[in-house]
């Protein structure tokens, strides 16, 4: 590697580095760096996403708390998004101070719980993570800087698939850690794992071309944009409202599952969320991007539908479902949102994106909560599905209209 072996030499007959070479070697590792911080995001994250429920149950709150909880996270990322992509697009340069920012959040919401073990703590630690996780806007539009525009597909569906590279090992690990070292150890986990995501965000050096500082004044009024991100809230809406929420507490006092066994079953929707994610853009090519996302809802709508009448074994099934799901709709609704944003507001555009998909992160666990309660699980999973099966209904037949539209103006 000649750039590793000069600036060795510099050293050598210098005795100090060379500045511009670290420089380069930094820029051509840098989509990996990006890449790492977004493995190390939602590891951190989901490390705990298995014991939440129990540690919840645990201090005597119902499913209507726990609902709250799950929906805080989805609030703070509403709430913190949008200034989180403006705030990208004036500091070209040093996005790298986004992330590592980031990560500080992340690490000052998982020390909450264990230290002041109160019951704010741990709505003040559902906040901090999801201000932490906005600055997974810095992360996306970030890494598709370094390939051309005609990437774009792949590269969001390549940064969206670490959203699953990081719960894969995180799920069974927390749970693991939380039977053998008690509930609490995976927030400690989490905590040093932040810290090192801080640390190697600011080795992070953008691209060249993306280093002049831009100030968006308004709101993008691409319709696609917000099209892309109701629907992609209505997914998100039913993965938190059951998978992180509903589904394990219907595990563990129907099925009377432990945590390891709950990290499993996270593992079993997440894992084909990641290979599928990565297919997405392919098979978006095969049969054109909307009819994906509609068979990524159905998907998701029937994996719902089933878990209530699901014994062991058929929620793992229904888990792979709404992988799968999740995997035709996130990358491909991620990419499209932002396609025809202008340069100068491409960080701001995502982050009204994911501001606009977080509301669902936030309704769905608080509605179900109180529909689980007041009607039962039967009920709360049935709805949910019908919402997302409507949602799939409509993105049909906006991809007909779209079709009508491009044979007309050939003809």
């Amino acid at each position: 590697m000649p750039p590793l072996r000069d600036a060795w030499r510099h050293i050598c007959f210098t005795g100090r580095p060379n500045p511009a070479r670290e420089v380069t070697i930094r820029q051509r590792i840098s989509p990996w760096l990006v890449l790492v911080c977004a493995f190390l995001l939602f590891f951190i994250i989901y490390l705990t996403g298995a014991v939440w429920p129990s540690y919840v149950e645990s201090r005597g709150f119902g499913e209507r708390t726990l609902g709250l909880l799950i929906g805080l996270y989805g609030l703070a990322l509403f709430v913190a998004r949008i200034p989180i992509g403006l705030l990208s697009d004036m500091l070209a340069g040093r996005r790298r101070f986004v992330i590592s920012a980031g990560f500080c959040f992340m690490a000052a919401a998982f020390l909450a719980p264990p230290v002041f073990d109160s019951a704010w703590s741990l709505f003040a630690s559902r906040m901090l993570m999801g201000v932490g996780a906005g600055c997974f806007v810095a992360i996306a539009v970030l890494f598709s800087l370094y390939f051309p525009p005609r990437s774009a597909m792949v590269s969001a569906a390549v940064v969206a698939s670490f959203f699953g590279w990081g719960q894969i090992p995180a799920n069974p690990i927390g749970g693991w850690v939380a039977d053998w070292f008690g509930v609490l150890a995976p927030f400690w986990l989490s905590v040093g794992f932040a810290v090192v995501g801080a640390v190697v965000a600011l080795a992070i050096v953008e691209p060249d071309h993306e280093r002049a500082r831009r100030w968006p004044v308004s709101l993008p009024r691409d319709r696609r944009l917000f099209g892309m991100a109701v629907m992609m809230g209505v997914v998100f809406m039913a993965v938190y409202a059951t998978v992180y929420n509903t589904t394990q507490v219907y595990a563990s006092d129907r099925l009377d599952v432990g945590d390891f066994t709950q990290g499993l079953l996270l593992m079993a929707y997440i894992t084909p969320f990641v290979a599928v994610v990565l297919a997405s853009p392919h098979v978006a090519r095969l049969v054109g991007a909307m009819v994906a996302v509609t068979i990524g809802m159905a998907s998701l709508g029937v994996g719902v539908l089933l878990t209530p009448w699901s014994g062991l074994a058929l929620l793992f099934v229904c888990e792979v479902l709404i992988g799968v799901g999740l995997g035709l709709t996130f990358g491909l609704l991620m990419a499209l949102a932002v396609e025809d944003a202008p340069a100068h507001q491409r960080f701001y555009a995502m982050g009204v994106f994911q501001s606009i998909y977080a509301a669902g992160m936030f309704l769905g666990p608080l509605a179900v909560g109180y529909v689980s309660e007041a009607a039962g699980f039967t009920t709360a999973f049935v709805a949910v599905a019908s919402v997302v099966l409507l949602a799939g209904v409509v993105c049909l037949a906006s991809s007909a209209r779209g079709s009508r539209r491009v044979a007309g103006s050939r003809v």
